[in-house]
């Protein structure tokens, strides 16, 4: 019998320190005036029908009459790995830093849909340094665009750039997107890398969409996107009449090295050998909205059996 105490006592001692263990682990707010469970959920990008009780058990000492917050108080946030803080990441390089996409505007965003759930996209981009301010704005314009549209349908998203003033090529990228391959390994994964250079703004931009000869994933996502930007163009037949493929020896080195199916999209003046471009509105709405569109496509006619 005294065995048996004892072991329940040491069971109870390591679940006890379980429990505070893992509070000490979680995010804490502090409440503020005019603050309520809804609205610091929301701010924190976290689903509030789905975490409000559990907000409610980490904080039960703490709540009055059931719901009221005090000002000025420290609560507990429950883990939300769904939140869209924690499934929205922009990486900077060269270091890897990880930062939520969104801060003040999470609570502005709401679970629209469920179609890419358990899918994931890493999203690089590439302006020239020669870039002006007027084309870099609307490149982080339309990958934010592309975030947000991604990130309420359900999707996880990376955005990656380098703060290192284009120091970094293409491959530098490939461990940290790997590493985040192999830790989503089992789900849809794709990686779109966004080149922008020389835009006119008030007008159409010319686009061209690469794929890795190799890679029969790539060609089919290449091939969606064509097609809905196609959908824009009068005089578009088919995506073979202007699928690319990958010829410069960097961009082949790190589609071979890259774990995701990858695709590149160019937005801007090409050259004028280069027959296989489409003309796209200039606005970050449009370019967003007709990217986010192709990746659905593909994401809808990918035979997962097949996929990575």
């Amino acid at each position: 019998m005294t065995l048996s105490r004892n072991s329940l006592f040491v069971l109870f001692t390591i679940l006890s320190l379980n429990t505070v263990i893992a509070q000490d682990s979680l995010q804490t707010v502090i409440a503020k005036n005019g603050d309520g469970i809804f609205s610091i959920l929301r701010n924190e990008g976290i689903d509030v029908v789905k975490y409000y009780a559990e907000f409610l058990d980490l904080n039960e000492n703490k709540i009055i009459k059931g719901s009221q917050l005090t000002v000025g108080e420290v609560y507990l946030i429950p883990d939300a790995p769904d939140s869209f803080k924690r499934r929205g990441i922009r990486i900077e390089m060269p270091d890897a830093k990880e930062i939520p996409i969104f801060k003040e505007e999470l609570a502005s965003l709401k679970i629209k849909d469920s179609t890419l759930n358990n899918t994931v996209f890493y999203v690089l981009t590439n302006t020239g340094s020669s870039a002006e301010e007027a084309t870099r704005k609307l490149n982080e314009d339309t990958t934010i665009r592309m975030a947000r549209k991604l990130l309420q349908s359900s999707a996880r998203v990376y955005l990656l750039n380098s703060s290192a003033n284009d120091s970094l090529g293409l491959i530098d990228f490939v461990s940290v997107v790997n590493k985040k391959f192999l830790k989503h390994r089992g789900s849809y994964q794709r990686l779109l890398v966004i080149d922008i250079e020389d835009i006119e703004l008030k007008s159409k931009t010319d686009v061209v969409v690469y794929h890795y000869a190799k890679s029969e994933e790539g060609k089919r996502f290449a091939d969606n996107i064509l097609n809905v930007l196609g959908k824009n163009t009068v005089k578009y037949k088919s995506p073979t009449d202007y699928s690319e493929v990958f010829e410069d020896p960097k961009n082949i080195a790190f589609a071979k090295n890259v774990l995701p199916t990858i695709t590149f999209i160019a937005l801007g003046a090409q050259s004028d050998a280069n027959k296989k471009t489409l003309k796209v509105t200039t606005n970050k709405k449009n370019i967003a909205d007709l990217i986010t569109s192709g990746i659905l496509s593909d994401y809808s006619n990918t035979d997962f059996e097949e996929d990575h």
